[in-house]
């Protein structure tokens, strides 16, 4: 079976075509892009790319994996959106995937805590806690000071866009930075958390294919704080 995956819920950019046999991944095309140019700009080509690479068609993908959120909230609709226009043509089966937990994927053997941070600013992060490959817990938007009581005991290996901040504002002797080359998003990731899911009976149809937020949109937020102040004063 041919997975395309895809991620844009942060800076990078980035898709992974591979084919699968017998449930094991044999073959993949990887492209991931950190450029400073906008997703709408880079993915469509990146995932072309990658599918060109392998010598196939978009109308020869079983399942279309996608970084679903949390995330950036236009990085997020990007994506999404452009895997429902892929899989329309079809009807082929779409797989909803957080990408904290594909974050955590590539570390599986970290014999510890694996905490994926994704900078959510206001001093919080989108994260989600590993172990063994097994959640810890359910995907969230957290502070600092909450994030760092949880991660007091043991080793705790400290992963995505968000690692480096809250490393710096943590201070904590027991946490470690995952390395640059598998710090941040990548497809690959992505592509064997969704083609799990498939096998678990959890790919969706495209139209049942949503972005995953957390938290309502900034300009709606700074909205509700404007209202909020306005109410006080009177």
């Amino acid at each position: 079976m041919i997975v395309l995956a895809i991620d844009s819920t942060a800076v990078c950019a980035t898709a992974a075509a591979c084919i699968f046999e017998n449930d094991k991944l044999v073959t993949y095309a990887l492209t991931t892009s950190k450029n400073g140019l906008t997703h709408s700009e880079t993915l469509l080509p990146i995932a072309d790319g990658v599918m060109r690479l392998l010598g196939k068609r978009m109308d020869e993908v079983g399942l279309f994996a996608v970084s679903a959120g949390p995330g950036s909230f236009t990085g997020v609709r990007i994506g999404v959106s452009l895997v429902k226009g892929f899989a329309f043509a079809n009807h082929t089966p779409c797989a909803a995937v957080s990408p904290l937990e594909a974050l955590a994927k590539a570390h599986e053997a970290f014999p510890g805590v694996v905490c994926a941070v994704m900078d959510a600013r206001r001093g919080q992060y989108y994260n989600a806690l590993f172990q063994d490959g097994e959640r810890l817990c359910s995907d969230r938007a957290v502070g600092t000071e909450t994030l760092c009581a949880e991660l007091a005991d043991g080793p705790v290996l400290i992963c995505g866009d968000g690692a480096e901040l809250f490393c710096e504002r943590a201070a904590m002797p027991n946490l470690r930075l995952a390395p640059a080359c598998a710090r941040e998003q990548n497809a690959l990731s992505v592509a064997l958390c969704g083609h799990r899911l498939m096998t678990l009976g959890q790919a969706v149809t495209p139209d049942k294919l949503s972005p995953v937020y957390l938290r309502k949109p900034q300009p709606e937020r700074e909205r509700e704080e404007r209202l909020s102040k306005g109410d006080s004063a009177k």
